[in-house]
């Protein structure tokens, strides 16, 4: 008897990025920032998506960002009803506000009473730029299996909140330089139209609803791969960048964590997860020293190794935050489900039933040992 075929069933990689927090976006960033650093320094003096060229080049590098992030955009829209607005207006904002407000309160009198020089290697321009920057793509890679629709909702005003006109048009005030703030309204529009465009089609079909649901989970690699062509690992391991990038994350750490989660945990009732979650930089920070080329502030001026060095610094940043967050949410949400019974119970019976089900056994004991689905 011939003995029967075994059907190939694959070698597990996607599987494998699961068990990561947020994997299917830190894995591949992880892979891009070691292509990229090896690449720039091995000759090419760029990174390998940028060598390639088109479609490589806005496929893989940071180039694409907007695209991916549009695209992110036009699915999260879909899946966003009228009514939660009501309550991003009660929830969401709050926790964005409670994390933006002391970030610009510090940021300014660090301008005033430091100037551009900043503290300990950490430039004015560079802590407001990571103080004010939170990582929204990241945000909703990690917050699907807690998330409600009043949740994802929060996604498109945080990016727009952290995008670099608002750091720009902020940092701008206490220095001098050219150019037109004004045009760059037009990057509001233009951030707007992709959700809200998702947001009609979405309601006015719910068949369109159901096939862009998966979207984000389709698009967030290629925006790994994005984020990691911004990472040269020389640079962003030099010394005293290294130093600097470790006392400003943990500055950011304490501004975009403690109250958030303050306000998310005891005011509003929630596990903690959307501020904790949030609690990363953005790739698109990596763009803001750039902009601030020639300016003068108190007289001094933002010079090409004042952007040389902040960038290392962001980088730094970006790389720590964007990989230990989604631990940080994962170690609260264990803290949470483990000790907070009745209130995980209150919060995902009627969203995530499933997840309960997952972490309690049918006496509503916590498993050591969350039941795999």
């Amino acid at each position: 008897m011939e003995k029967e075929k075994k059907k190939f069933k694959g070698i597990g990689i996607w599987n494998f990025l699961n068990k990561f927090p947020a994997g299917t976006m830190l894995v591949p960033l992880v892979i891009s920032a070691i292509i990229s650093t090896i690449c720039i320094h091995c000759g090419l003096n760029e990174s390998l998506w940028e060598y390639l060229g088109n479609p490589m080049k806005d496929l893989f590098g940071k180039s694409g960002q907007m695209l991916i992030i549009g695209l992110m955009l036009f699915c999260t829209g879909t899946m966003i009803k009228p009514r939660d607005f009501v309550e991003v207006g009660k929830r969401g904002i709050w926790i964005i506000l409670a994390r933006l407000l002391p970030a610009y309160i510090i940021s300014a009198i660090v301008f005033i009473f430091c100037g551009l020089e900043g503290f300990c290697g950490i430039n004015s321009v560079v802590l407001a730029a990571i103080l004010t920057s939170a990582n929204a793509a990241l945000y909703m890679g990690i917050i699907p299996p807690y998330a409600d629709n009043s949740d994802r909702a929060t996604f498109p005003i945080m990016l727009i909140l952290s995008m670099p006109l608002l750091p720009f048009i902020f940092i701008s005030c206490f220095g001098q330089g050219e150019g037109d703030t004004l045009a760059k309204v037009m990057q509001i529009v233009s951030l707007l139209l992709p959700f809200l465009l998702g947001m009609l089609l979405g309601n006015l079909d719910p068949k369109i609803r159901e096939i862009f649901k998966g979207g984000n989970t389709i698009v967030l690699p290629f925006l790994g791969f994005q984020f990691g062509s911004q990472i040269d690992f020389v640079t962003a391991f030099n010394g005293s960048a290294i130093l600097a990038a470790l006392l400003v994350t943990v500055i950011y750490w304490a501004v975009t964590i403690i109250i958030p989660f303050v306000v998310d945990r005891y005011a509003l009732r929630r596990p903690g997860y959307a501020s904790i979650g949030s609690s990363s930089l953005a790739g698109v920070a990596l763009s803001i020293p750039a902009m601030f080329s020639g300016f003068s502030f108190g007289g001094v001026i933002f010079n090409e190794a004042m952007i040389s060095q902040s960038v290392a610094i962001l980088a730094f940043v970006l790389l720590i935050t964007n990989v230990l967050d989604p631990f940080f949410v994962k170690g609260n949400m264990t803290f949470y489900f483990k000790h907070h019974h009745d209130d995980a119970v209150r919060v995902f019976k009627d969203t995530h039933p499933e997840l309960l089900e997952s972490v309690y056994d049918e006496n509503g004991n916590y498993r050591r040992k969350v039941k795999s689905k």
